[in-house]
């Protein structure tokens, strides 16, 4: 006898009226004329699923770099590029591209109302998914869900990526390590994630934002991860990023590396930027908006709780003088609340701020803290990486000589232009819009694999389930009454 998932039985495909029939007894009938077998074309694959220029893009970059991996590693053991295994049967496709808005929480707007501050931000949101081919059967293995924030959307998110969530399950083949030294899947994982920072970079974004923490409870794509698959610390998954990142450098797709607390939070050397919560981007989901509301709340319920006017008074002598010695000398109602609010946010997120990775894509001004997309940057040769823009380098030359770059120098370093080119002036997709109720989100995702008993955790399993998610995939449209 044969279990239904073992013989990939897809119940969706039939009538609800009809049994599940084994292998052995479908053979049977079918030798006795009781039913005619679909030709293995009817049976629709990852390959067979639409391809994007993104989903080439991917492709094409991974196949040529585990060719070349291919190659080092017979190098290496002496062998010929056939005697060594290899990494077979690999398609990646993007299921959903949709376009989305996140609404900017009601508190955090009435503090930079003044500002004029967006009331949503506009976003592409992505799904992209790794299928490989698992003794003849597809097995899905690696997701990423990105949130893509163009040219065209407001500041502070303009020209912004997010990678929102990643995960994958242990059933990649061949299980050896590369030529790096490193595991083939995460040579795979990494090549994926730096095909996705190269397409950003020529698309014209600025940056990338990475939350490295270990996924809560219903935090993951996949439905039940495999039980060999042990959870990930902050540490290790934080520096399996960074390691991506470094080869990223190396080819000049990543031309710098920071975190949200250093970049938005403080400033140092010659950075002039103003220190306030409506620089910070606001992604769909992120750590900040919703610690920053709560902290907002906090602030006005502390004035709301003031019932004696001299007690109310003293708060705010005190909350002044704070602010005074952190060198703020605008303390109107909103500004000061702005404050506070960057004080308490920063104390939250320094701790573990190494976590919160910013991959710069474009440079960054080393004064205003933008990033540069057009004209010309100011580059020092003799201060490693500093460069300032067209605006702030014109600010630099109304000051006397020794006020100049350096600062706290008598020195005075020349600035070399050098143009901006290869940055398109749109962040234009090259792809349409893709829907699939199932998969436009990573919590209908995972709904679906809950409800209908969709699991990861072996690879039989895992083989059933990722006929099943493709078969969502190729009939959107399909009905069915709940589990399967």
């Amino acid at each position: 006898m044969q279990h239904q998932i073992c013989a990939l039985f897809n119940g969706i495909n039939y009538d609800v009226k009809q049994a599940y029939t084994c292998l052995y007894c479908y053979i049977d009938e079918v030798k006795h004329g009781l039913h005619v077998p679909s030709p293995q074309s009817a049976v629709l694959g990852a390959s067979d699923l639409p391809r994007t220029v993104l989903s080439d893009h991917i492709e094409e970059r991974l196949f040529k770099r585990l060719k070349l991996e291919r190659q080092a590693r017979a190098s290496q053991s002496g062998c010929s590029f056939d005697e060594v295994a290899g990494a077979d049967g690999l398609v990646v496709r993007v299921v959903s591209s949709v376009d989305k808005k996140v609404g900017v929480k009601p508190r955090f707007l009435e503090t930079f109302q003044e500002d004029n501050y967006p009331t949503e931000f506009p976003y592409k949101s992505k799904a992209v998914l790794l299928f490989q081919k698992i003794d003849g059967v597809e097995v899905c293995l690696f997701g990423m869900y990105v949130q893509e924030f163009g040219a065209e959307c407001a500041f502070p998110n303009q020209r912004r990526v997010y990678l929102s969530y990643l995960d994958s399950v242990k059933y990649f083949r061949p299980g050896i390590k590369a030529a790096t030294g490193e595991a083939l899947r995460t040579f795979v994982y990494h090549e994926i994630l730096i095909g996705y920072l190269e397409y950003c970079k020529q698309r014209g974004f600025t940056s990338c934002y990475i939350w490295a923490r270990p996924p809560l409870e219903g935090d993951n794509i996949f439905y039940c991860n495999p039980t060999i698959q042990t959870t990930r610390t902050s540490d290790i998954l934080r520096e399996w990023c960074l390691a991506m990142i470094r080869k990223a450098t190396k080819e000049e797709i990543v031309v710098e590396l920071t975190n949200l607390y250093d970049h938005f939070f403080i400033t140092t050397g010659e950075c002039k930027a103003k220190v306030t919560a409506s620089r910070l981007t606001y992604f769909d989901g992120d750590y900040w908006p919703g610690a920053a509301e709560g902290m907002v709340n906090q602030l006005h319920q502390e004035e709301d709780d003031q019932k004696l006017q001299k007690k109310g008074n003293a708060k705010k002598i005190i909350r002044k003088r704070a602010l005074e010695a952190a060198g703020h000398t605008d303390l109107s109602g909103n500004a000061s609340e702005d404050d506070m609010l960057m004080q308490k946010l920063g104390e939250t997120i320094y701790p573990m701020k190494e976590d919160f990775i910013m991959v710069h894509l474009q440079y960054s001004c080393s004064h205003c803290r933008s990033f540069m997309s057009s004209g010309k940057r100011w580059a020092c040769h003799q201060c490693r990486s500093f460069y300032i823009c067209d605006k702030c380098y014109s600010a630099e030359q109304e000051l006397e000589e020794r006020e100049r770059h350096p600062s706290n120098s008598r020195e005075t370093h020349e600035l070399h232009p050098v143009d901006i080119v290869g940055v398109p002036e749109e962040t234009k997709d090259g792809d349409g819009i893709i829907e699939n109720k199932f998969f436009d989100t990573r919590h209908a995702f995972l709904s679906l694999c809950q409800e209908n008993h969709y699991q990861f955790d072996t690879l039989r399993r895992a083989r059933h389930s990722s006929m099943m998610v493709l078969y969502h995939l190729h009939n959107p449209t399909v009905k069915y009454n709940g589990a399967v």
